[in-house]
Parts: C-alpha cells; sequence; structure tokens
C-alpha cells in the first residue's frame, strides 16, 4: 500500500475517533439535559395539577376528568392520585408507549426520573398524593435522531477528508516521486542530480544524493581523463598526436579480419629528406614540420568516415579506411594538400612521396605494409614522381558497384526477403550466454553468399535506405525472440538513432515482445558522442521500453566515458584494437584494469571484442573483464577461471 493511501488512511481513522468522541460527548450531554428537563417536568406539572384539583369540588367525576384531560394533553406514562390511606383512586397509564429509538440505544443511555409528587388538599385535609411520570419515548426519539444525523455528517467530513487530504497529500508529496526515482537510479548506478523541492527534509535528501551524484560524476570524470591521457601516452605519437606504429597497426588487422569489413584503402606518406632537414634545422623545428604534416593529413581525413591516420616511423604516416573509397581519388587530394604545404615553408621544403591501394578482407595488413613500404623505398631516387599507385584494376572493379545497381539490389532483396540476422555469442563469466550479436546480412547476388554489413553498409547510407534495413534487422530480431529465449542485440545507425519512424516502429514492436529485457540495442562509439543528445533520448526510450542499451567499438572517445554516468547503459564494447595482444602489452593491460574498473562504478557491464586465443582470453580475465565475444568465443567457452 502507498505511503499516500496509508497517510490518507490514518488522517481520516483520526478523524473518525475524534468526531465519535465529540459525538459520544455531544449526545452523552443531550442525555443529561434531557433527563433533568423531563424531572422538571414531572416536578412542575405535578405541583400545578394539585393545585388545580385541590381548588375545585372533590367528586371523583370531576377530578378524573381534570386528570384524563391533563393526561391526554401531554405525553405522561403514569398519572395516580393515592389515597391516603395508600390506594389508588385514580390512574392513566400509557400502555403502548413507542419509540423509533432501538432497544441498545436506551441501554445506552438510559433516562431515569423520579416521578412529579405533589399533596392534593381538601380544606385543612389531604385529599391524596398526585404520581405524575413523564413518557421518556420522546426524548429518547429526540436523542436518538439526533444521533443519527450527527453520525451521518460526521461521515460525510470524513469522507471529504479522506478526498481532499489525497489531493492534498499528493501535492505536498509530489517531490516524493522525484526522490524515489534518484534513488532508485543511485540503486541502477545512474548518477542523476534533480532539482531540490521546497520541503525542507525532501531537500536535504535530494541535496546529499546530489552531492553523491556530483562526486561520482566528477571521479568517474578524472578517471576517464586520466585514461584518455594514459591511452594518448601508451597508443598515441608524443609529436603529431596520431596513432603509433604499433596500434595503427593493431587497428588495421582488426579490420582487415572483422567479418564486416570487405574492402577498405590504405595509403602511405612518406618525408624522403627528413634526415637532411634534421641536420640542417635541428630537432626542435624537425618535430614542428612533423607535427605539421600530421594535422594536414588528419585535417584531410576528417572528411571522410572510419579512417584512421597515424605515424608508422620517423617520416612515415599511414592512413587506413574501413570503407571502400576512391584511394585515387583520396590520395590526389591529399597531395595537393602536402604540396600547398610545402610551398608555405620558408626555410627548407620536404620532398614526399605517397603510395595506395586497396585492401580487401583476409589481407594480411603487415604484407601489405611491406610491400608499400618496397614501392616508397624504389621511388627514393623518383623524386618528380610523389605518387605510386597498387592495383589499379581495383579503381574500376570498386566502380563497378555504382549507386544505381546498389540501388535495386536492396530492393530486391528486401522483395524476395533475402535478408537474415547472423547470430555471434557473446559469454560472460562461468559460460553464461551474454546475448547474441546479430549483424544484418543480405543475399545480393544468387547463389548461397550473405553478404557482411560491412559490405554494403556504405552504399545503404549514400542511398539513404540504412533505416530501412535497420527496421528489417528490427522485425527480424524481434521475430526470432518469440522463436527462442535467447538475448539478442541490434545495431542501430546514427541515422536510425535519430529517426522519429525507426523509434515509433521500435515502440510498436516491443509492444509484442513478453520479455523486452532480452533485446539489446548498440550504436557505435562515434554514433553515441558525435550527437550526444539524441543518443541519451534514444537511451532513455529503450530503457522505459524495458530493453537494454550498449556501445560499441569504444576506443577513440575514452575521455567521455565520464558523460555515460546518468544514462543507465548496460554494456560497452572495447574495440578488437585495444584487445589485439593485450598478453604481450602489460601497458594495454594497465588502460583495459582502469577501463573495467571505471565502467563497472557506473554499473555497466564491460565487454571485450574481437578475442582471437586463449592468450588474450586469459589476459582480459586478469583485468576484470565481464564478457568477450569474437572469433574464439564459443557458447562453451569457460571463461572467469584462471
Amino acid at each position: 500500500m502507498s505511503l499516500v493511501k496509508q497517510i490518507r488512511i490514518a488522517i481520516s481513522v483520526i478523524i473518525l475517533m475524534v468526531a465519535a468522541g465529540c459525538l459520544f460527548l455531544s449526545v452523552y450531554d443531550d442525555h443529561r439535559f434531557m433527563a433533568e428537563q423531563l424531572q422538571k417536568k414531572n416536578n412542575d406539572n405535578a405541583n400545578g395539577l394539585a393545585i388545580t384539583l385541590s381548588n375545585i369540588q372533590k367528586d371523583n367525576v370531576t377530578v378524573e376528568l381534570i386528570v384524563s384531560a391533563q393526561f391526554d394533553m401531554g405525553h405522561y406514562r403514569r398519572i395516580a392520585i393515592i389515597s391516603p390511606d395508600n390506594k389508588t383512586m385514580i390512574e392513566r397509564v400509557n400502555q403502548n408507549p413507542h419509540s423509533v429509538a432501538p432497544r441498545w440505544f436506551q441501554s445506552v443511555f438510559p433516562i431515569s426520573i423520579q416521578p412529579g409528587i405533589a399533596n392534593i388538599q381538601s380544606g385543612w385535609q389531604q385529599y391524596g398524593t398526585l404520581v405524575l411520570e413523564s413518557e421518556p419515548s420522546l426524548a429518547y426519539d429526540q436523542l436518538w435522531e439526533t444521533s443519527r444525523h450527527a453520525v451521518l455528517w460526521t461521515l460525510v467530513v470524513a469522507f471529504l477528508s479522506y478526498v481532499v487530504s489525497g489531493f492534498w497529500l499528493k501535492r505536498i508529496l509530489k517531490p516524493l516521486d522525484d526522490v524515489i526515482a534518484q534513488a532508485e537510479a543511485l540503486g541502477e548506478r545512474k548518477y542523476i542530480t534533480i532539482e531540490e523541492p521546497a520541503t525542507e527534509e525532501f531537500q536535504k535528501l535530494v541535496r546529499t544524493m546530489n552531492t553523491l551524484s556530483d562526486r561520482v560524476k566528477s571521479m568517474v570524470t578524472a578517471e576517464s581523463e586520466r585514461l584518455n591521457t594514459f591511452n594518448q601516452q601508451i597508443n598515441y605519437d608524443e609529436v603529431t598526436g596520431l596513432m603509433n606504429q604499433s596500434h595503427f597497426t593493431n587497428t588495421a588487422s582488426v579490420a582487415l579480419k572483422n567479418d564486416g569489413f570487405v574492402e577498405g584503402m590504405l595509403i602511405l606518406v612518406q618525408l624522403r629528406n627528413l634526415p637532411e632537414i634534421d641536420k640542417q634545422l635541428g630537432y626542435s623545428v624537425t618535430n614542428q614540420l612533423i607535427k605539421k604534416v600530421g594535422d594536414a593529413v588528419q585535417q584531410q581525413m576528417v572528411h571522410y568516415q572510419d579512417v584512421v591516420c597515424g605515424r608508422l616511423s620517423g617520416g612515415v604516416f599511414g592512413i587506413f579506411s574501413r570503407q571502400p573509397l576512391d584511394d585515387f581519388a583520396v590520395t590526389t587530394e591529399l597531395k595537393l594538400v602536402l604540396e600547398k604545404l610545402n610551398a608555405a615553408q620558408q626555410l627548407l621544403q620536404f620532398q614526399f612521396v605517397l603510395a595506395h591501394t586497396k585492401t580487401k578482407k583476409g589481407d594480411d595488413f603487415v604484407d601489405v605494409h611491406r610491400v608499400m613500404q618496397f614501392i616508397l623505398d624504389l621511388a627514393e631516387d623518383q623524386a618528380a614522381v610523389p605518387m605510386r599507385l597498387m592495383n589499379a584494376n581495383s579503381i574500376v572493379t570498386s566502380r563497378k558497384n555504382y549507386l544505381n545497381q546498389w540501388k535495386e539490389q536492396f530492393l530486391l532483396a528486401i522483395e524476395l526477403k533475402q535478408i537474415k540476422l547472423a547470430c555471434f555469442p557473446v559469454m560472460q563469466r562461468d559460460q553464461h550466454l551474454y546475448h547474441y550479436e546479430c549483424p544484418l546480412r543480405l543475399r545480393i547476388d544468387e547463389g548461397d553468399q550473405w553478404l557482411a554489413a560491412g559490405a554494403f553498409i556504405d552504399w545503404a547510407s549514400q542511398l539513404d535506405m540504412i533505416q530501412t534495413l535497420d527496421g528489417l534487422a528490427l522485425e527480424y530480431a524481434v521475430d526470432m525472440l518469440t522463436k527462442n529465449n535467447a538475448g539478442l542485440s541490434v545495431n542501430v545507425s546514427a541515422a536510425a538513432m535519430r529517426s522519429d519512424e525507426y523509434k515509433d516502429k521500435l515502440q510498436a514492436l516491443i509492444l509484442t515482445v513478453k520479455q523486452p529485457s532480452r533485446l539489446s540495442f548498440e550504436v557505435t562509439e562515434e554514433a553515441a558522442f558525435s550527437d550526444f543528445i539524441r543518443f541519451r533520448e534514444f537511451v532513455h526510450l529503450v530503457k522505459s521500453l524495458g530493453c537494454m542499451m550498449g556501445v560499441e567499438h569504444v576506443v577513440t572517445r575514452l575521455a567521455q566515458l565520464g558523460d555515460l554516468h546518468e544514462l543507465g547503459l548496460d554494456y560497452i564494447k572495447f574495440d578488437a584494437s585495444l584487445i589485439r595482444d593485450i598478453h604481450l602489452r602489460p601497458q594495454q593491460q594497465s588502460l583495459m584494469r582502469g577501463l573495467c574498473m571505471m565502467v563497472r562504478t557506473m554499473g555497466i557491464v564491460p565487454i571485450a571484442e574481437g578475442v582471437q586465443d586463449q592468450q588474450e582470453l586469459d589476459s582480459l580475465n586478469a583485468v576484470g573483464i565481464e564478457a568477450v565475444t569474437g572469433p574464439f568465443v564459443q557458447e562453451d567457452l569457460q571463461f572467469g577461471v584462471l
């Protein structure tokens, strides 16, 4: 029973008790007053009647007529005249007294009065004694009627008090709902803050919980910044701020082996006369030049999605794309940028050469990098040819997949329902299945080959069909939930996350799911933090429907993880580039240990992506990861046992 209802009942009971007490005292006083009035009536009427009888002729007929007239005019129980020798001379008795008051009421409030007695004189002699008793039923009826009205009005007042107290209490206790919501959020490790209410007691409580939330937020934010700084120190170049060689290599290697990867791009930029510049201008000026080149490369690649840049060695920069791009066009644009930067150099211009190639799923990054470095070394004496193109036919191949063809293939696949969801297990400790990752698969061409999301997601984005595909993935996931009891997770693109149409469809479909908590939604780190307001709205929607929410591929926005403290996220999936060869990298283990501790503080489950062998799994287990996924992860995986 709610607190409001209990207080309302308590108020009503108190009102009833007070009213009952007042009612009893009031009825008791009325009862005593009526008894006194009846007693006075008996005495007065007896004296008056005795005086009247004393002054008349004492024949029996006249006396009896006067007594009968008196008896008939008033409400009397008995009027009698007793002779001096104690014989009843005349007596009139009410044989059928009637009262509407129940007997129990009369027994509770008995009216006990003495009869009025007066002497009747006949000259100097006593004629007799007059005895007069009033009928108390009239008093009982009046008292009973008064009590009934009092009880009725008491009940009416109690009912009105119950209703009014309900509205009043709701108004007074309205801040309590916010306090309860905040307390529940804290219990779920969602460190939200709310506005302080006007009620003093609630104000103190909310202020205390807000202080707790602010402290946790500050702690998590500081820890995020510390870990981000640590990540910058171990995975990023100190001079340029770009990825260092090991982190860039891991990122590219993981992408090339990813199930969703189909085609990408790799560009190498080499500054050939860097030793000469260092010798003439010194270490500091050389670093400034390297920084300018790194900034120019980074700024140019901002125009493309899913592209990472790194400094692979002293004068060699790498650019890797996870999405299909026209590498010739991208390299040409980069060449113009570097030429413009070189023309602005006043002291000594740098010489550079670029090599570029397309990459495809299954390529070994180390081998591709080695061959491209060999090409750059061969171009050392050819300053007039700053661009080197590898596998030129790949450009033609890529351009075959033009937009109109993709659009027709998408529409055909949707019409023929050549769509399915793949299932990859995410295992948590002690062989418990956390959920299945369910990326979308399409069958475009005839045959049994299903395309991974990476093969068509870029084309779907360009054709503005990504929301349609996300909606279909959601429909298939809901259908799968009705056929088994396992949990599923589906990917949500940035466009779908912002789409009202997708949200309406989500709400309608979730109503058909018996256990919504078995369905999880994932957005990428980039989509979440690039439009954080929309992401927060989407998280609130998903959580209000009882589903789970997570962020995947977390690797570059570590400093912003503290912003997630009040959202109530269920899990975070750390990118495979942070996991690759973690057993060989003590500093990376320290970074992951700190990340796991921080996200667990916010009540979020840390999950590692792309686990590829037992050694990585053991290291992740030691740093406190809660769940894992990747090519090594199977449903019978023994995880959590060192």
